[in-house]
Parts: C-alpha cells; sequence; structure tokens
C-alpha cells in the first residue's frame, strides 16, 4: 500500500476535464440521493510522483453506496477495463445526500479504504454540495490523500484538486448545465438495469474533447 506515503510529500491532485465533467454530471444527474464513482490514473503513476493525475473516472451507484456484492463485481469490471487502457485504479469520489452533510461518513470511509488498500496510488474527494451553485468560479470538491496510523487509514484533508484548463477550464461547468450533459450520465446502476448502456460515458467524452478544442 505504497499510496499511503503521498500523504507525506507534497501531493498536489489533478483532475482531467473529462474524468470531472463525468463527476458532476453524475451529481447533476441524481441531486436527491448519493452517489458514488470510481477514479482513474496512467498505469504508470507510483507513489512517488509528486503529482496524481485523475484522467477518467467511472460513476457505480446511485441507489446503494454500500460495500454489496455488486461493489466487488464493479470493481472487478473497472480494473480490466482500466487495464485495457493503459490505466489504474486511482481513488474514490463520494458525494453525500444532503447538503448540510459535509463529512466523509462511514460508507465513503470503508469504499475508499478498500480501494487504498489494494491500489499503489490513491485520493478520496468528497463533492461539497453546497457549492453546485458556484461552479463556473470554484471546484466544488475536497481532496483526501490516505495515511497510515496504528495499522488503520485515516483520510487527511489536502485542500482542492486543481481542474485541467486552469479558469478555463471551470466554464465545462456551466457549459454541463446549459447543455443538459448530465442526462446522459451512465452508471453502474444503470448498466446493470440495461446492459446495453455502457458506464464508460464515450458520448461525455466527446463533447469534452470539442470543448477543450474550443479553449486551444
Amino acid at each position: 500500500m505504497t499510496g499511503i506515503a503521498m500523504q507525506d510529500k507534497n501531493c498536489e491532485i489533478q483532475v482531467s476535464l473529462a474524468a470531472y465533467s463525468k463527476l458532476l454530471c453524475h451529481v447533476m444527474q441524481y441531486p436527491y440521493t448519493a452517489v458514488n464513482g470510481v477514479l482513474l490514473a496512467p498505469d504508470s503513476l507510483t507513489s512517488e510522483d509528486e503529482v496524481l493525475e485523475v484522467v477518467d473516472c467511472v460513476p457505480l451507484f446511485h441507489y446503494s453506496l454500500s460495500l454489496a456484492p455488486m461493489f466487488i463485481v464493479a470493481l472487478t469490471q473497472i480494473e480490466e477495463y482500466a487495464a485495457s487502457k493503459d490505466l489504474q485504479i486511482c481513488g474514490y469520489y463520494h458525494a453525500n445526500e444532503y447538503d448540510t452533510d459535509k463529512d466523509v461518513g462511514a460508507v465513503a470511509t470503508r469504499i475508499a479504504d478498500k480501494i487504498a488498500e489494494n491500489c499503489d496510488v490513491s485520493c478520496l474527494l468528497l463533492v461539497e454540495n453546497e457549492k453546485l451553485s458556484r461552479i463556473s468560479t470554484e471546484v466544488p470538491i475536497k481532496a483526501f490523500l490516505p495515511t497510515k496510523a496504528n495499522e488503520r487509514i485515516d483520510w487527511k484533508s489536502c485542500g482542492k484538486p486543481s481542474v485541467q484548463f486552469g479558469d478555463k477550464g471551470l466554464s465545462i461547468g456551466p457549459e454541463i448545465v446549459n447543455k443538459q450533459l448530465y442526462r446522459s450520465i451512465i452508471d453502474m446502476d444503470c448498466h446493470y438495469d440495461d446492459v446495453s448502456l455502457h458506464w464508460d460515458n464515450r458520448a461525455i467524452d466527446e463533447v469534452v474533447k470539442l470543448f477543450v478544442e474550443s479553449l486551444t
């Protein structure tokens, strides 16, 4: 579990626009319930790197977020998908059900711990629901890195992650709202209800690609 050492370094977390967009879409599509997902990084990333680069994410659930058998099945599918794309699982994101709930709860901690135990590098991103109305100017996410204490994992706050293209990249948030891109998000719950729907969310990738081209 070498990723735990990253808390002791000046480690920065950078999130690609693809990953950031899918995370926001997942939260916006299900505003009245908790949602979660898995973060992906290049498979070349190690605990010695000073930047944890999140390049993609896979939305997990909006029905039940516990460590149920379906979570294990989903994690296996994601690991196989990541390997085929030269990626690795690098963390977990979580949005609580209520705007007033600003804590990393027991469910989020258990799942993040499970991922950290099996990954060289790991982080936890907690969505700040009350700040979603300010997505044009602020990243509504708190970041945490794992550290080991007395044979258990503690998640220590490390500020906010940065988003690809900085302030320009933040304008993807209002774009998601205006185009209602969040309606196209597919998570694992959707996939298990209808296996013809795929959780790689390529449609969102295409929209983000066009958006990036407009910035460069």
